[in-house]
């Protein structure tokens, strides 16, 4: 029998080393796992104790894709695994354009953990559109019109100036970017063709420009420049503001069913990706994975053990339709720990059972444990509307985003930033975005003219963009080599 050491981060959800489902995969897999989670805000540090004694698990979960893995993977404490993709369906699964983002010096060193690729697009409230017979807008000029009449032309008829346009609150969040050319992303290039990051970007003027407009119209959140996250989602459930975002994935059911507690005909609709004056029309990539696993090098010399890890790995990757996630599938019964005792039937659908964890063997192996996220084939596959949310009203909402970004997402954008690591980026990428988050809030506010542009990037520039630049795209034509 293997015995196999594990070391991964956790959130909420601590299992127990010994837990039913280390035995269920001991008789299934000749394999023991010895399991160990920590918390994962303490993950970083225990980590870095462990690989400097040289003493790393057979298995180790890396949460941030940093300089430690850079580092660590340069110095040989990674297996290779590159000979050994091809060889396991979910391996071999993974667009080579994630795989690109975490290479070290050509080689695969780690197996993601699966996250979807979808961002954030816009939303808006439909039924305001309706009651003032506007359509949905297009661009940012017809954008910039339906938040003034939401602030103007009482667009929930309740006879009170109590509405406005664009919810935004601190550090402009949401970014309000109707697609990948006015995102954050690195989509645009300067006059020497280097790619430029989004935020000193044309379509990032566009934006601020828009948003500038609409404050001196009273349609943006007044105090945005201090509000957290919460407070803006409040904004716009509470029935305050017209316009914000949605994404299929992530979001939080009790906002959206307590806007409809305040106004029961409240409708929430995806605004469809804008064209862009170059002829795209669509949303950038998230990364598409969160955390990674690594094996210690120190197995190369024993083939046998690295398969059976592998094979427990890929077992626990594998993609099952939510239609067949039932006790009637042995596969998920037995991952899941079993109808009744690692999860339950509800309405319908499977739903893990708190503080049975230890009895799923799910949980320990040796990727992401705290729920099942096998690699899917697409982010469609997935079904978020019908897996993830409870409500008929929640799952309505969300299928409709999930059709727009079907329908209009037509050009998908990888940032090329993401296979390039940059030790400035590292280093004082938080601060060089904090700087221009601060003079473009000045911006919206008017407290800077957006005349400015040009001044506040050169000023980003001689802050360490200029160098930020170079390395990005130095690294961006290596890979492309």
């Amino acid at each position: 029998m293997h015995e196999i050491s594990f070391l991964n981060f956790a959130y909420t959800i601590f299992p127990d080393p010994n837990g039913k489902g280390v035995e269920a995969i001991k008789q299934k897999f000749n394999a023991n796992i010895k399991a160990q989670f920590v918390l994962q805000s303490d993950y970083k540090e225990k980590l870095n104790v462990i690989m400097a004694s040289g003493d790393m698990p057979d298995v180790v979960a890396v949460k941030d894709l940093d300089s430690n893995y850079y580092k660590w993977a340069k110095q040989g404490a990674f297996l290779p695994l590159d000979d050994y993709i091809d060889k396991y369906a979910t391996f071999k699964g993974v667009p080579k354009t994630i795989y690109d983002q975490f290479r070290v010096n050509g080689k695969i060193y780690s197996i993601p953990m699966y996250a979807p690729t979808y961002t954030f697009s816009g939303t808006i409230r439909q039924d305001w559109l309706d009651n003032l017979g506007l359509k949905m807008p297009t661009n940012y000029k017809e954008l910039l019109e339906v938040a003034i009449a939401f602030t103007k032309n009482d667009p929930d008829k309740n006879g009170k100036n109590d509405t406005y346009g664009f919810a935004l609150g601190q550090d402009i969040s949401p970014t309000h970017a109707m697609g990948a050319y006015w995102s954050p992303a690195w989509y645009h290039k300067d006059k020497d063709n280097n790619y430029i990051p989004g935020l000193i970007g044309p379509g990032r003027k566009e934006v601020i420009e828009t948003l500038a407009a609409a404050y001196k119209e009273g349609a943006v959140t007044k105090d945005f420049a201090v509000l957290n996250w919460a407070q803006t989602n409040k904004e716009f459930y509470s029935g305050k503001a017209g316009i914000f975002i949605g994404t299929p994935t992530g979001m939080v059911e009790e906002y959206y069913t307590g806007l409809l507690k305040v106004n029961p005909t409240a409708k929430v609709a995806p605004i469809p990706f804008f064209k862009a004056p170059d002829g795209s029309q669509g949303n950038p990539k998230a990364r598409g994975f969160f955390g990674l696993t690594t094996l210690s090098a120190k197995l190369k010399d024993d083939p046998d053990k690295i398969n059976k890890i592998l094979e427990i790995l890929d077992y626990g990757r594998q993609f099952i339709p939510v239609a067949e996630r039932t006790p009637q599938n042995q596969q998920f019964d037995w991952i899941m720990g079993g109808n009744g005792i690692g999860y339950e039937m509800i309405d319908g659908k499977a739903a893990p059972k708190a503080g049975q964890e230890a009895n799923t063997p799910i949980q320990y192996m040796l990727q992401r444990h705290e729920f099942w996220k096998p690699w899917s084939p697409n982010d469609e596959a997935n079904q978020y509307s019908i897996a993830s949310y409870s409500s008929k009203e929640m799952q309505s909402f969300i299928a409709t985003i999930e059709q727009m970004e079907k329908t209009y997402n037509k050009t998908p954008y990888d940032d090329p930033s993401n296979l390039v690591y940059s030790e400035t980026r590292a280093a004082k990428g938080t601060e060089l975005d904090k700087y221009l988050l601060g003079e473009q809030t000045k911006m919206i506010s008017g407290q800077r003219p957006i005349a400015d542009w040009d001044k506040v990037t050169e000023e980003w520039k001689g802050r360490g963009g200029s160098q930020l630049m170079k390395e990005i795209n130095d690294g961006i034509k290596a890979v492309n080599k």
